[in-house]
């Protein structure tokens, strides 16, 4: 066993490496039971953990027409804040709700990669800063950019399924956003009740 100062775990396995630690995490997922999320410890070697590191979408998050009025022609870098306060938990239902709106999967995916690279940034200015404030600092960002990740393949995911609508579907959907920019619920239109079904899985 390694000796690790400070370490407030020091009795579980340490990696010297994130990579070493995904390594370990895969070796054990099978007798584990799920796959472990290796984060960086105070201690500044890695560890492996079975609880949730990301900040957990929000439940029941499929847009219906005029969802994406909040976002829609926003300045960019409104949408960006809207999609950095979304990684980090602390945006509202309406604007989560916005981003994975049809009409702002695209800018939402673009926002995502500037906060990626952002992030990837940073991280490489500071590689060679192992000071305590460096080495929580790190720690905190991992969390942050793993949640990036995981919206990043989600907003690519909504895109391709939005892609696969039907002619039909896209119709219906914009007689339903011109039902609401008009003030009218668009459940008033019976053409458009039976299409939330297959929107909540496309969208």
């Amino acid at each position: 066993m390694n000796t690790r100062n400070g370490c407030p775990k020091p009795d579980v396995s340490a990696f010297a490496t994130e990579q070493a630690a995904g390594y370990a995490a895969k070796r054990v997922q099978i007798p584990v039971g799920k796959l472990l999320t290796p984060y960086l410890c105070a201690c500044d070697w890695w560890h492996l953990t079975g609880s949730p590191r990301t900040v957990q979408r929000p439940a029941g998050l499929t847009p219906r027409p005029g969802d994406g009025l909040l976002l829609k022609d926003a300045p960019y870098d409104l949408l960006l804040e809207a999609a950095r306060k979304d990684v980090r938990g602390t945006g509202s239902r309406a604007e989560a709700l916005a981003l994975r709106h049809p009409h702002n999967l695209t800018p939402w995916r673009r926002a995502l990669k500037d906060l990626w690279c952002d992030v990837e940034q940073q991280f490489t200015a500071r590689a060679e800063d192992t000071s305590e404030e460096a080495r929580l600092w790190r720690a905190r960002a991992q969390v942050y950019r793993s949640v990036i990740a995981e919206r990043r393949n989600e907003a690519q995911l909504r895109i391709c399924r939005a892609a696969s609508l039907t002619p039909e579907q896209r119709h219906k959907w914009r007689c339903a956003e011109d039902a609401v920019r008009e003030g009218r619920a668009p459940e008033e239109m019976a053409e458009v009740i039976e299409l939330f079904a297959p929107l909540a899985v496309a969208a």
